[in-house]
C-alpha cells in the first residue's frame, strides 16, 4: 500500500546520486592534479616550443 513517501524517497535517491557524482568528480580532479604535479619537474628541464612548426 502507498504510504505517501514516494516523493521524499525519490528526492533522497537523487540527493544520494548527486553526492556520489560530486565525490567522484573531486577524486578525479585530485588524480589529475597529482598526475600534473608528477609531470612538472620533468617539463622544467626541457625547452617548451608553443606553436613552433
Amino acid at each position: 500500500m502507498y504510504t505517501g513517501t514516494l516523493i521524499n524517497d525519490l528526492m533522497a535517491t537523487v540527493e544520494r546520486a548527486e553526492r556520489g557524482l560530486f565525490q567522484k568528480q573531486i577524486v578525479d580532479e585530485m588524480e589529475l592534479l597529482r598526475m600534473f604535479d608528477l609531470q612538472v619537474p620533468q617539463m622544467q628541464n626541457e625547452p617548451v616550443y608553443a606553436g613552433a612548426a
